[in-house]
């Protein structure tokens, strides 16, 4: 009995981490600099994605040099929520933007 729920559990995770369910279920993570200048939106399923905010941002210091001065780190101003096991696919393969430090947005 207990085999066949801990099947069932890991079934679940797993189909719930394959794109077609993620597409649906991901949260929209949004970055921005330390002064809030540049903000970001990562839209679940909507084409934005986290490679492309990194070269928008790369874009933004090329424009502003003075942003490129001090700190100029990226920060994720979204919470980790380790609990929302359909999102564990994008912690461990796609773990860049988890490892951004994080920076409350202030909301």
């Amino acid at each position: 009995m207990k085999r066949k729920v801990l099947i069932l559990i890991l079934s679940i995770v797993i189909v719930s981490n394959l794109p077609f369910f993620t597409f649906f279920l991901q949260e929209d993570f949004t970055y921005s600099n330390a002064d809030g200048t540049f903000t970001y939106s990562e839209e679940g399923g909507k084409g934005k994605s986290f490679e492309g905010c990194q070269r928008l941002y790369g874009y933004f210091l090329c424009q502003h040099p003075l942003k490129d001065q001090g700190d100029n780190e990226l920060y994720r101003t979204f919470t980790i929520k380790p609990w929302r096991f359909w999102e564990w696919g994008e912690m461990i393969f796609h773990n860049e933007r988890f490892k951004l430090p994080y920076k409350d947005s202030g909301k």
